[in-house]
């Protein structure tokens, strides 16, 4: 009977990322956690809640921006920044912050009609 209680002990000690597996590769998230690695795509939806806040700490966020070369053109430059704002206007929305999102909201306005003035298209 102690060798029950042993085992559901360690069972119980065992941390749940040792044993929530994913179901389609069999890795845990603790092994993730060792290697940086994940086994398959279907990783990334079975252990969504422990890796967006990993992912949002290593990398700053969960959207892929990438870069903007440095001879870019201003309405390159824009664009990208109309998307960020946007980005941040659906935040300040949804954490009910309609003063600052309607300040964005006229930022972002004021940036498409500056593209619209110098011939650009805003989207």
């Amino acid at each position: 009977m102690d060798s029950f209680f042993g085992s559901l002990f360690d069972m119980v000690e065992k941390s749940s990322s040792e044993m929530d597996r994913c179901p389609k590769c069999g890795i845990t998230f603790g092994d993730f956690q060792r290697t940086g690695l994940l086994g398959c795509s279907y990783c990334y939806e079975h252990f969504s809640k422990s890796l967006i806040p990993t992912i949002k700490r290593v990398q700053g966020g969960l959207t892929h921006v990438g870069k903007i070369p440095k001879n870019a053109s201003a309405e390159v430059v824009s664009k990208r920044r109309i998307d960020e704002m946007k980005m941040r206007l659906k935040e300040l929305v949804a954490m009910e912050d309609f003063e600052e999102a309607a300040r964005v909201r006229d930022e972002i306005a004021q940036i498409r009609q500056s593209l619209e003035g110098g011939g650009g298209d805003a989207e």
